[in-house]
Order: structure tokens, then sequence, then C-alpha cells
């Protein structure tokens, strides 16, 4: 994934980029036992390695480091995912990194066990996982784990339910202020640190998406609580496919209340599929912090090719 960007509000206002060089090998060992290994050349970066076993459709096993199965979105891989700024700020928040109490650089995975699949002919999945809760390439920050559950549920074929949900407790370097509060200087505002840095870190979502051949529509809003403080958000994601061979026009709005501050994303695109996985995008977005003028514009442009 390569690309021009401008940002009228930044310093170089434009550049040229590659933001992803993903390396992908998946081994098939037989009919119950398969691998994978996935690796980003670009930030020098193992993004997962796992190994599955699967000895029934209703159960699959995962042991290693993969994606966090949290929210529709999170899973979604960035080749199919619409947008080029690919996942929403809440995701990004909640589950990605963006947000320095949720696994830092984590990108939506950890390191764990999960169990999975599909029941009543693919109308009903589930995964089940445990983890540790301090990101992709990372040792346990505590003795505590995560407890992840996503269950969807597909009551017609092209429609999806979604909830999802994470129980656990992150750790970070917390000090005393002047009221001999515990705080966290990379999180103003934020309480409920325990002395030792532990904090419970909660997160749910529930959405819905639909998939039809002339229209994709994706719908999530997600709560977390960090200690004390509770943020939450949510965003609408849709595609309407094949106005002329081959091309997408593509919509999104994005929403994030956290201790960060009030944002709002407002997002219009197009993106032409030239060969399979391969396609040509452009954005335009516009972005916007609460209080703070009148926020960002962007054009964005990317091509992918993927084989």
């Amino acid at each position: 994934m390569a690309g021009w960007q401008y940002h009228d509000k930044s310093t170089p206002s434009n550049e040229f980029s590659v933001d992803k060089i993903i390396f992908i090998t998946d081994a098939k060992l037989n009919d119950k036992f398969s691998a994978e290994f996935m690796y980003d050349f670009r930030k020098t970066s193992m993004h997962e390695l796992w190994v599955n076993y699967r000895p029934c459709e209703a159960v699959n096993i995962k042991v290693g480091q993969f994606k966090t199965p949290f929210s529709i979105e999170n899973p979604i891989a960035p080749v199919i995912l619409e947008t080029i700024n690919l996942t929403s700020l809440v995701t990004t928040d909640m589950v990605m990194g963006s947000n320095p109490l949720m696994m830092p650089a984590g990108a939506g995975r950890d390191i764990g066990i999960t169990v999975y699949g599909d029941l009543l002919n693919k109308k009903l999945s589930y995964d089940l996982a445990v983890m540790n809760g301090a990101g992709r390439n990372c040792k346990d920050i505590n003795s505590q784990k995560d407890f992840v559950a996503r269950l969807s549920v597909r009551p017609v074929k092209e429609l999806m339910l979604s909830g999802s949900m994470i129980l656990g407790k992150g750790n970070v370097a917390v000090h005393k202020n002047e009221d001999g509060v515990n705080v966290c200087d990379a999180a103003p505002g934020v309480t409920g640190f325990s002395d030792n840095g532990n904090f419970t870190r909660n997160r749910f979502a529930a959405g819905c998406q639909l998939k039809t051949k002339p229209v994709n529509l994706r719908a999530e809003y997600m709560w977390g609580k960090d200690g004390d403080y509770n943020s939450n958000g949510g965003y609408a994601t849709m595609s309407v496919n094949n106005v002329v061979k081959k091309v997408d026009l593509v919509a999104s709005y994005d929403h994030l209340d956290n201790f960060q501050g009030v944002q709002n994303r407002y997002t219009a695109g197009v993106q032409y599929w030239f060969y399979k996985a391969c396609r040509v995008q452009l954005n335009y977005t516009h972005h916007k912090w609460a209080g703070r003028g009148d926020g960002e514009n962007n054009i964005l442009t990317q091509v992918q090719v993927a084989f």
C-alpha cells in the first residue's frame, strides 16, 4: 500500500508514503492443523504468528499472536477495508493502540489463545479468547489476563448482528499528584490506578453489517472504561459497489469521545478495483476536534497491490 497525502493543517502539507509492505504465508499441515506468519517489512515488525487446530467446523483452537476478536471491524483485513484510513477512530482507540492505555502500537493484535467456530449452518459464530492484554510482540505487563468474547448472529445471509467485549486489567507507569491520587502522564484526567499501575480496562461493542451486491454497510457503537474514565464512540461506513464497472463509492462517519477530547471525521471517496485484490483509492476527509478551530481537510490517495 503506497500513495500521496495532503493535509491542510500539517507541515509538510503533503508527502508520498509507503504505508504497508506485508508478507503473509499460510501453511496447511493437514485437514485439522494450519498456521500463519505475517510480517511487515515497512515497520520491520511481526504482525501475526499462530497455529490453528480445527477438529470440526464448530470448534477451532488458535494459539499465538493474532487479531483480538473484538468488534466487527478489528478482525477485517486491511485489503478489504473501504477507506484509506482503514479502521475507524473508535476502533483505533478501543483496541488498535491510539489510546495510550490500550496496548500502544498493538495494531489490534495480542498474544493468547482463542476458541471459535460456526454453529447452526453458520447462522451463529462465536469467539472466546484469553489474551495477555499487552499487544503484539510484547511480554505481559501484569499477572492478569484479558477475557475476550464475541457473538455474531446471521438472521439472513446478507445481515450480521454482532456483540463483543474485552474484560481486563491494564498497567501503566503512575505517580501521585499533589492530592495523593495515582495519575498517568499519558492519560491526563484519568484516575482509578492502583499503586502498582494496574487499572480496570473494559471494552464493549455492538454493531451490524449488511452485505448485498449493490451496497455494503457496517456500523458499530463502542463503550470503554479505563480506570474511572468512560469513553465511547461509533462509526458508520458504506460502499456502493460497481457504480460503473469495478468502481465503488465510499462514505464514512466517525465519532470518538475520550480523555483526549471529542473528534468527528467525515470521509468520502472512490475506489477502482483493477485486478482482484488490487485497487486505486481516492479519499477526502474532514477531521474536526471539538474546541480546536475549523478542523483539518485531507486528500488521500493510495495504490494497493496484493498477490
